[in-house]
This record gives C-alpha cells, sequence and structure tokens, in this order.
C-alpha cells in the first residue's frame, strides 16, 4: 500500500469515530495543534522518527506532550508509533481536514490574476464559484504578472484557464499547427 493511501486509511478511521462520538473540531484543533508543533521543531519530529527510541519511550513522551488532548487524537499517536507509521502523521492530519471540509461543504479555490483584485470583485468573484458550486468557498488570491491579465481557476484538481497567456499560447498553437482539412 502507497504511503499516501495508508494516511486515507487512518484518516478516514480518525474521522468516523470523531463523527460518531461528536468531536470532530476537538480533534482537528488538537491534532492540528500537534502537527504544527512538529512541523515548526526539528527536534520533535527526528524523535518521531528515530528508529533507535524504542516504541514504548515515543508513545510515553508522545502521551505525556499531548496530556489534556483529546482522546481520540492520542489513540491515533499511539497507534501509528505501534504500527511504525509516525512518519504518516502530517498525512494524516491533511486527509482528516479534507474529510471535514467535505463534509462541511467547503470547497477551496485558488484564484490566479496578473494584478491584484479588488475587495468588491473578489467577493462578487466569490458568490459567482459559491452559487455555481453550491459550496462554501474559500478563496486564495494570488497575484502573477505572467499570466498577463485574465484570471486561472483551480478547484482541487481542476483549472480552469481564462488567462490572457493561456488564450495567446492556445492561438499560437492554432496558428503553426498544418490544418488536415486542407489537403483534401
Amino acid at each position: 500500500m502507497s504511503e499516501g493511501k495508508i494516511a486515507r486509511v487512518y484518516a478516514n478511521a480518525l474521522y468516523e469515530a470523531a463523527n460518531e462520538e461528536g468531536r470532530v473540531e476537538e480533534v482537528r484543533r488538537d491534532l492540528g495543534e500537534f502537527v504544527a508543533a512538529v512541523e515548526s521543531s526539528a527536534e520533535l519530529r527526528q524523535f518521531l522518527v528515530a528508529e533507535e527510541i524504542s516504541d514504548a519511550r515515543k508513545s510515553e513522551a508522545l502521551m505525556e506532550l499531548t496530556e489534556g488532548g483529546d482522546e481520540l487524537m492520542r489513540n491515533l499517536l499511539r497507534l501509528l508509533v505501534d504500527k511504525g507509521r509516525e512518519s504518516e502523521l502530517e498525512g494524516v492530519y491533511r486527509g482528516f481536514v479534507e474529510l471535514v471540509e467535505r463534509a462541511q461543504g467547503l470547497v477551496h479555490v485558488e484564484v490566479v490574476s496578473a494584478v491584484p483584485l479588488p475587495a468588491p470583485v473578489s467577493e462578487a468573484l466569490k458568490k459567482k464559484i459559491e452559487s455555481s458550486l453550491q459550496k462554501t468557498v474559500e478563496l486564495t488570491l494570488t497575484v502573477d504578472k505572467e499570466i498577463l491579465g485574465g484570471l486561472r481557476l483551480r478547484i482541487g484538481d481542476r483549472v480552469a484557464d481564462a488567462s490572457v497567456r493561456y488564450r495567446l499560447e492556445h492561438l499560437r498553437e492554432l496558428l503553426t499547427t498544418p490544418m488536415a482539412s486542407l489537403e483534401g
């Protein structure tokens, strides 16, 4: 099983357990805080993946560090250590957050424009996308002068490119491709 699939299995199990017990937000908060601590501490990251440190010692240290945290999150950490999957922690968290956001109907949309979008324009764009998708949208606005004009939207793994650069490249391809229909 690939690394991403393993993280998804743990994320799904954690989400189902947290949802059953009505503790999704608590688990998200506590696991997010712990993952942020791991990301910001090279020592903690090294400790988690160190093979020379026993699982018992890792579990004991993690339980001390997360004392007062949600029990489901603490159980997840123990399980990851017991199964030798400590390196999957960040992937499990990302997968868990994706499941929570999907259940909440939240979609992340990246908007790239050549110039900063004024607030009224970005709000109107957000409302239009929400209306189209029938979901709550969280916009991330980015400026890239290379697109020359227009917009490029990324929604998950889908991209809608209405930039001037894309249109010019498409036009160039059309002009430089021989037309098969002229042969006969």
